[in-house]
């Protein structure tokens, strides 16, 4: 069940890691539910296939778009959030892979806490209300 809904004014979502698994999953469920839906993402760690499949499953103009950018640039984000209006945003970007975050905790949570920052930053000088956090931080 998603816990936005149109009858409250939140019809266009920004989705951050949208070309990923849980985000893009959600990002279907968004256009399902006739939500207009942009996904964020930097292809670190995912492709362009999922996007180009939900690209065919919901045609209509306006109703998805892809921005290819990382989270954690702040030229990039103010970028978006300047040139579209959201009335919400649900963030899924992440780095999680188990072996590489115990090797490396510290690079992780820098990467995570830092991106997030960035883009409630953004979302701050914009006036965004509609935060829905998604991705978690592995305790070691």
């Amino acid at each position: 069940m998603l816990v936005i809904d149109i009858e409250h004014g939140v019809t266009h979502v920004l989705v951050t890691g949208g070309a990923g698994y849980i985000g893009s999953h959600a990002s279907m469920r968004l256009l399902k539910e006739s939500y207009c839906v942009t996904i964020v993402d930097n292809l670190s760690r995912e492709n362009l296939g999922v996007v180009n499949i939900l690209q065919e499953l919901f045609p209509e103009p306006g109703r998805l778009q892809f921005i290819y950018a990382d989270h954690g640039d702040s030229k990039a984000v103010n970028k978006f959030f300047a040139e579209n209006a959201f009335d919400g945003v649900m963030h899924f970007a992440a780095v999680a892979y188990v072996g590489e975050s115990t090797a490396e905790p510290l690079r992780y949570y820098h990467k995570i806490a830092s991106n997030t920052l960035v883009l409630l930053e953004a979302m701050a000088s914009q006036s965004y209300v509609h935060w829905f956090p998604c991705n978690t931080i592995q305790k070691l």
